[in-house]
């Protein structure tokens, strides 16, 4: 018996998503063979149809919010970071669809997504929003789903981690951004970068998470790094993410900070994040890797896509029982 498909849409096909498709390409047996399922890539939205991608041409259409809407698309992987990106996350949850995000803007500033992370919808997965491929979303919705989580705190921007350390050892702003933009780890535009809303998107999904209301973006206190550049070759300069639950709020803060050299976010140069969280039962936790990149973001989109195609595909075995 042939096994089942997924049929999977992929919206914004530009750093990563470029990079997930391949992934997803080249390895569709070995994928295949772990979910008993095929995910099959059946439709790619993106803005410039006869831009070269590594996707065949016959999937390509202009049209993503006909691609959220198709009822014929399982899995819906938003990878775009578009304005209009949350209306068509949306439109894709209504539907029934399973959606993966990579897009933190998009959670970060919409009540209804937060409030389906803390319902731990099992529809909506968002892992590559936040630190590219360090688990630490997973690990806060499920590894520390029974805890009561003190405070988080960490080093969520590898582009501005990025420009702080070649600023450090003796580059200007204007050619360590020209290397990170080479690079891949920062946009053509990398205000939110530089001006710390990047950092407090992400920041507001994972205090969501971990004190299981929403915490929108709006709610964060935000500092960008542009004030302490000309004070960047002291060294030790990291933009920092906090957030301390105080009683029954919750005290969000992104601002840059220069770090003591024992301080474990301190460990952080180049695009590495360094996450650390307090528990009341598992004490003081410490996630460190890559936050930055094609390669790493789709790290996390895979992974999210396979617990998404596992529920899509629970889906339609229910829908046959029944």
């Amino acid at each position: 018996m042939a096994p089942p498909i997924v049929r999977l849409g992929l919206i914004g096909c530009g750093t990563v998503g470029s990079a997930f498709a391949e992934q997803l390409l080249a390895r569709e047996p070995q994928l295949a063979g772990r979910i008993g399922a095929r995910i099959h890539l059946a439709r790619v939205a993106v803005r410039d149809a006869l831009k070269s991608r590594p996707v065949p041409r016959r999937l390509v259409t202009t049209d993503a919010g006909d691609l959220a809407a198709d009822p014929d698309i399982d899995v819906v992987v938003e990878a775009s970071g578009a304005a209009p990106s949350p209306g068509w996350i949306c439109a894709a949850l209504g539907r029934g669809a399973c959606v993966v995000t990579a897009g933190k803007q998009a959670v970060a500033r919409t009540p209804a997504l937060l409030e389906r992370l803390v319902r731990r919808d099992q529809r909506l997965w968002c892992e590559g929003a936040v630190a590219a491929g360090v688990p630490v979303v997973r690990a806060l919705r499920e590894s520390l789903a029974g805890e009561e989580i003190h405070s988080i705190r960490g080093v969520l921007n590898g582009t501005s981690t990025y420009l702080l350390t070649r600023i450090e050892a003796g580059a200007t702003i204007d050619a360590a951004l020209a290397e990170a933009r080479a690079l891949g780890f920062a946009e053509a535009d990398a205000r939110a970068d530089l001006d710390g809303s990047d950092a407090a998107a992400k920041l507001a999904i994972l205090g969501t998470l971990a004190w299981r209301a929403p915490l929108l973006v709006d709610h964060v206190s935000v500092t960008g790094i542009d004030a302490v550049l000309p004070l960047a070759r002291e060294g030790g300069w990291r933009l920092v993410a906090t957030a301390i639950r105080e009683g029954d709020r919750v005290r969000a803060i992104v601002r840059p900070e220069r770090l003591h050299p024992g301080d474990p976010l301190a460990s952080a140069s180049g695009v590495l994040n360094v996450v650390e969280v307090r528990a009341a039962l598992a004490g003081v936790l410490t996630w460190s890797g890559a936050g930055a990149g094609g390669a790493a973001t789709a790290s996390a989109v895979l992974g999210d896509t396979l617990s998404a195609a596992r529920q899509a595909l629970r889906r339609m075995r229910a829908r046959v029982a029944a």
